[in-house]
């Protein structure tokens, strides 16, 4: 039986699991907070917790199982550059799927942050 070569794999499929690893860290975030507010309504799953809570924890999983394997496909430095994304990513999806106010001040920030991070990465 032969075993799958990884490092056969064309680049971009390393750059499709970091995006992932972003999006998963980011859907997290955002179900923990949905379920953080639905724990007020004691719609609880398991009489634990609400389902957007454990969804939001299994994103996370998701999340660091796939950068596992995104650690040997790039350096960390860059790994963790390209994940820092999430910085950015998180806070806009607040704005857009939780109505959250974001200040323009913050939104400089961001902008500071996603310059900094490209200058990092280039």
């Amino acid at each position: 039986m032969s075993q799958f070569d990884v490092s056969a794999l064309p680049r971009w499929v390393g750059y499709v699991a970091l995006a992932l690893v972003i999006l998963g860290n980011a859907a997290g975030n955002i179900l923990l907070k949905i379920g953080a507010n639905a724990a007020k309504s004691n719609n609880l799953l398991f009489g634990l917790m609400p389902w957007q809570t454990f969804a939001g924890i299994a994103c996370f999983g998701l999340g660091v199982i796939i950068y596992s394997w995104v650690l040997g496909q790039f350096e960390l430095h860059a790994a963790q550059i390209v994940v820092s994304l999430q910085y950015v990513v998180v806070i806009g999806l607040a704005a857009f799927l939780l109505g959250e106010t974001i200040s323009i001040q913050t939104w400089f920030g961001i902008g500071f942050i996603a310059v900094g991070l490209l200058l990092c990465y280039l």
